[in-house]
This record gives C-alpha cells, structure tokens and sequence, in this order.
C-alpha cells in the first residue's frame, strides 16, 4: 500500500544551490590555481599573481556560508554546527570551511607553503564535504546513489577550473598550455562522472527523481554549455598564438560556459530532482522504494547527513 506518494522535497532552496555552488567553485579554483602555480613555476608565482586573485577563493566561501544564514532562520544556532563532528558531514563541511578561509586569508596576508597545503586540504575536505551532504540524504531518491560524492568532487574542480581560466589574464596563457589542459581534463572528467550518474540506476524511482535532469533544456545548459562547448573552444585556444586576443577571449568564454554549465548541474541536483522517495506500507526490506517507517519525518530524511 502506497502511503506517502513521491515529492520534492522543501527544506533546501536557492541558498542550498548558492552555498554548494560558490563553497565548490571557490575549493575547486583555489586547489587549481595551487596546481598551476607549481606547474608553471615562477611565471605564475603566487606574489605575481593580484592580492585580489588570491583573496577570492576565501571570499567566495565566505559568501557561501552566509547564503544559508537566509535559510536557516536561526542563524546564531549555527554554534552549534561543530558539535557533532563524528557523525555529521554538515559538522565536517563548517569546520573544513573555516579552516579554509582561515589558512587562506592567512596565506593572502602571510603567503607561507605551509599555510598554502592547509588551505588546499581544507579546501579538497570542503569539496568531499558537500558531496557526502547530498549523498547522506537517504530520504531522497536522487541523492542517495554513491555516485554524488564523486560528482561534486569533479562537478567543484570543473567550476574551479571556469573560474580560473575566465580570470587568467593573456600574460598567464602566453606561458603554454597548461592551464587550457587542466580545464580539458576537469571538464571532461566532469561530464563523464555526470553521464554515469545520469544513468546510475535502472530503478524506476532513481529514473522519475533524475527524469529533470535528462530533459533537453537541462542536457543543453549542462552538457552542451557547460562541457561541450568548452571542450571546443579550449581545444581552439591550443591552436591560436601565446599571448593572442584569441587565445585569451576563448579561454574566457570557455570559462563562462563552465561556471554557467556548473551552476546548472547543481541547482538541478537540489531543486529539480530532490525528491523525497514514497513510502509503501509492507515493501520488503532493502527494496529501493523503503525510505522510512511512516513515522519518519521527511525533514530528517533530507537533513540525516
């Protein structure tokens, strides 16, 4: 007997989709831009690079964190966020964040290796973070597939790597290919782990949470702007001369589409499949449509992370 019939879910919204967005894009850019300070040596150094270049990544996550202070409605009981680090990845993911603008602002301020490694560690743990939220949801159908730790993890490194490559003045890509190549190889990562989830199970409730993200409008914004199209252009970028106008307009709009295509997957991830699975009285143990006893309150089904 059905229950509770199959709907979205209504404790995240808009500041849920801002927090993962901005908090991944920043993690991912940081690291990456990390990356390509060692892979490009002195050229790209992190004194050359502008004080406001360095400072973004904590200023982003900053703004991340204070978009769920929107949602939350309580804001100040948000102390009690690192009260419960053994057993909640919301507890990780505010600890991971602090240490991450910290050690980052410290960086900007006192730019030392160690403080570089910390923030990068706090910043891949921020990355891990968000994805074991989502995927800890055991509520919601189309978050609780393995898969989700690893899209985010991907899904934060192709935005970061957007990100990168649309700030990256003409100086930085006269120095090779290096950063057109990461951003290759992030965007096609990316759209590889997002097809797998796409088509991660042939579970009929999997297939009718997931059915938004599959629809053409969300495959055009995702899959062809947001990895196709940067795919193109990046590869074009190659072709042109170091230091060219060319080179640095697709780099650029590559970018763009990343971030655009990236802010897509999520907000789909969050407010477009996150639907809460039925609950069927006398369905066997395990079967994939048991979510909770009648009992349960869907709002910890979307929250027991």
């Amino acid at each position: 007997m059905r229950l509770i019939r199959a709907r979205r879910q209504t404790a995240w919204h808009w500041p849920a989709v801002v927090n993962f967005t901005l908090g991944g894009m920043a993690a991912g850019f940081y690291v990456l831009s990390s990356l390509m300070t060692v892979l490009q040596g002195s050229s790209m150094h992190v004194e050359s690079q502008p004080m406001w270049f360095r400072l973004l990544a904590p200023v982003l996550t900053g703004l991340a964190f204070l978009s769920l202070t929107i949602e939350a409605g309580q804001p100040l009981r948000g102390r009690y966020l690192l009260c419960h680090l053994r057993r909640s990845w919301m507890s990780r993911e505010t600890l991971a964040g602090a240490v991450f603008v910290l050690a980052a602002a410290l960086d900007w301020l006192f730019p030392h290796l160690a403080l570089r490694i910390l923030a990068v560690a706090a910043a891949i743990g921020l990355m891990i973070s968000h994805g074991f939220i989502v995927y800890r949801s055991q509520g919601t159908t189309a978050w609780n597939v393995p898969i989700v730790p690893l899209l985010f993890v991907t899904s934060a490194f192709a935005m970061g790597s957007g990100l990168l490559l649309l700030l990256l003045g003409r100086g930085w890509l006269a120095q090779g290919h290096s950063s057109l190549i990461v951003g290759l190889i992030c965007v096609v990562l990316d759209l590889g782990v997002w097809l797998l989830y796409l088509r991660w199970s042939g579970d009929a409730a999997f297939r009718e949470a997931a059915k938004p993200l599959r629809h053409p409008i969300s495959q055009i914004v995702v899959v062809g702007i947001g990895h196709l199209l940067p795919f193109v252009l990046l590869l074009a970028a190659m072709g042109f001369g170091a230091g060219t106008w060319l080179r640095y307009i697709a780099a650029a709009v590559a970018g763009l589409a990343i971030v655009v295509g990236g802010m897509g997957q999520r907000a789909g991830i969050v407010l477009r499949a996150g639907y809460l699975r039925e609950i069927v009285q006398g369905q066997p143990k395990g079967n994939a449509r048991e979510a909770y006893p009648a009992s349960s309150s869907p709002v910890v089904a979307i929250h027991g992370n």
